[in-house]
Parts: structure tokens; C-alpha cells; sequence
């Protein structure tokens, strides 16, 4: 997702683990299925890995980040839209500082 103008998305699945909060968001980007990851757990806390997004790949990039947010941050409806708003909401205050 590294394109000037990104790929319409469609959330396909997402969830919250029980591991303190971190978060899974499903996509389909461009006919695609992305997977996105947002570390919250209670024994990453206080370390670098707090916070962090990755992909199948591996954590993104600042650009990535930035990207993922512009993907993401449109109205969601369903089941979904909470826990993709508040992914949104700690990308936005936390990973793109």
C-alpha cells in the first residue's frame, strides 16, 4: 500500500485479542486479502513493540502507517466499526507521532 492514492478497502473481518487489547483488522484491498495487526498486549507494554502495526510482511513503514490510516479512516458501518474506529483512533494518537 505504498501508492499515491489508496485502493478502495472493504473490512472483511476484525477482532480484539485477550491478550490486553491488541487488534486484527482483515481487508480487501484492489481484490487482495491484507492482514493487519496492532500490538497492545499486556507483556508488550513499555517495550518497542507496544504499538506496533505489521502485516503478513512484517511491521509498516511511517508511509505504510500513513496509508493504512487514509484506507481506513471513512465511516464504517456493521459490526466492525467499533473496533476498526478505535484502531483508527490509536494509529492517528499513537504510530504516526
Amino acid at each position: 500500500m505504498t501508492d499515491a492514492t489508496p485502493s478502495p478497502a472493504t473490512v472483511v473481518d476484525c477482532a480484539a485479542a485477550a491478550d490486553g487489547g491488541s487488534l486484527w483488522v482483515q481487508l480487501s484491498v484492489g481484490g487482495q486479502i491484507k492482514n493487519y495487526t496492532l500490538n497492545r498486549s499486556i507483556a508488550s507494554r513499555g517495550t518497542p513493540q507496544y504499538g506496533e502495526v505489521s502485516s503478513e510482511h512484517g511491521p509498516l513503514s511511517k508511509q505504510e502507517l500513513h496509508d493504512l490510516v487514509l484506507v481506513l479512516d471513512v465511516p464504517q458501518r456493521g459490526m466492525y466499526a467499533g473496533l476498526v474506529e478505535e484502531f483508527v483512533q490509536f494509529l492517528k494518537k499513537s504510530a504516526l507521532d
